[in-house]
């Protein structure tokens, strides 16, 4: 029978040739390039709510420059995407009424509109070929920001502030009277995996839609499955591309071991994406607001993510994440002290992230990359002004989980979530040298280390695999 393959860039990134991607030079190269990557998702995001309202229109909505000497370039590119965006509709009405509604479909028909899906899926999200000439031709912005006034958030969030079990706690009455109920789509087989989807009504207060998370098992499941939950980080499609890193090095390689993978998309990324916005741009358009929305968010709804795993049998429970989703595993690691105890996790396996954002919005080599200091300074959000938004923005200084149970890695030349300030909480959470590992690159070379190599895969099966075996105390006293 037909299954779902491995990503033939997967394959690419891990054969000799994929020693180039590991390279400073390519990271400087990958590093100098990505505003230019965000300008053509922009300029997408753009066409998506001013497709038939003209050139000047769009560009207003990107918010470049006139350009009338590209009018007519900008006219042919937005026909081309009208095509592309049309035949995404229509796979995605095929889609959906076989993976989430009454349809009764074969395995085969599953497996072969998913493949469907998924290409035309990174057509649309991705166009380079269709918006790039923007990014070379003329200015675009990688990102079109709605920064808060900081005196309105301070007003706004006053009680967060001084209490931020407001923000990231699970209150018990919500959980027993509204706890979401977590929907299951159709099963779909992939290389020695069964994957599939799931949905929830997030909990967070903040925001208005459904949490989704995809997940990988073993395609001959005998047994419960220790289960890690593992989030990517700021600015992935995920499934919506043929190619997923977390997909290939984490899902379809632990799971045809024994374990399971639940991958979610983090708020306003993937299948959760806004009209008229990139994946994950809020995050970054609307900081420093933007990013503990997105953190209390991702945080509760991995509480409801654990505590599925375990109604499904799980024996143990991992939370890990590279970068953005790294600094969620933090928050989650911080802060589920007050959650109920089937929503703690046993184990943190944070990835490539910062330990003090408040910091790496003022430093961080993205908030220069992105322009993000000089949009936050025009403002008026002064360093000592962010710094008063840490007891939101920033993990707690102590761990709700026992520091022995928590697993890091980082990047020693990490200047984008500066390893410096990962290294400063690490040290106040008492996490045991042993259990920190450093890795002699930098942010984007943190990436090729997990998808290239196994170290950080090898911990993950040591060490779930022994709580698993309730070989040791799951949280703190």
């Amino acid at each position: 029978m037909d299954h779902l393959e491995t990503s033939a860039v997967h394959r690419l990134l891990t054969s000799p040739a994929g020693r180039l991607f590991t390279s400073r030079p390519f990271e400087a190269l990958k590093t100098r390039t990505l505003p230019r990557e965000f300008s053509v998702v922009r300029a997408r995001a753009a066409a998506d709510v001013a497709l038939s309202a003209g050139p000047d229109a769009f560009l207003r909505e990107i918010d470049a420059p006139p350009a009338p000497h590209l009018h007519d370039r900008i006219e042919r590119a937005l026909a081309e995407y009208a095509r592309i965006r049309d035949a995404y509709d229509e796979t995605m009405e095929r889609w959906n009424s076989v993976f989430w509604g009454d349809y009764e479909s074969l395995p085969d028909e599953r497996v072969a509109i998913e493949r469907e899906r998924r290409e035309i899926s990174q057509q649309r999200a991705k166009p380079s070929d269709v918006f790039g000439f923007l990014s070379k031709d003329h200015f675009v912005p990688p990102v079109k920001f709605e920064t808060p006034d900081p005196e309105a958030a301070k007003v706004r969030w006053h009680h967060e502030l001084a209490e931020p079990e407001r923000l990231y706690g699970f209150a018990e009455a919500r959980v027993t009277e509204e706890f979401p109920r977590v929907e299951r789509s159709a099963t779909v087989r992939g290389p020695d995996t069964v994957e599939y989807l799931l949905r929830f009504t997030s909990p967070s207060p903040h925001l208005g839609d459904k949490a989704t998370a995809r997940v990988y098992e073993p395609d001959d499941a005998d047994g419960d499955l220790p289960t890690l939950i593992f989030h990517s980080g700021w600015g992935m499609f995920d499934d919506q591309l043929v190619y997923w890193p977390e997909e290939e090095y984490l899902g379809r390689t632990l799971a045809p071991e024994g374990f399971r993978v639940i991958l979610p998309d983090a708020p306003w990324h993937g299948w959760r994406e806004l009209s008229g916005y990139y994946s994950g741009e809020p995050y970054i358009a609307r900081a420093p607001v933007g990013l503990f929305t997105l953190y209390s968010a991702a945080a509760l709804e991995t509480g409801v993510l654990v505590d599925w795993a375990r109604t499904e049998g799980a024996p143990a429970v991992g939370v890990g994440g590279v970068s953005l989703g790294g600094i969620t595993a933090l928050h989650v690691g911080g802060r589920c002290d007050d959650w109920p105890e089937s929503m703690r996790p046993d184990l943190l396996f944070p990835v490539g992230m910062p330990g003090a954002v408040d910091q790496t919005l003022l430093s961080g080599e993205l908030t220069k990359l992105l322009g993000i200091d000089t949009v936050l300074d025009a403002a008026g959000w002064t360093g000592e002004t962010l710094h008063e938004f840490a007891p939101l923005l920033n993990p707690p200084k102590e761990p709700a989980i026992a520091p022995e149970r928590i697993f890091s890695y980082i990047g020693t030349r990490d200047e984008m979530a500066p390893s410096r300030t990962a290294r400063i909480l690490l040290d106040e959470w008492g996490v045991p040298t042993q259990n920190r590992r450093q890795w002699n690159c930098g942010h984007f070379g943190v990436l090729s280390k997990l998808i290239r190599g196994d170290e950080f895969q090898q911990t993950v099966r040591r060490e779930l695999g022994a709580a698993a075996q309730g070989e040791h105390p799951r949280v703190t006293a």
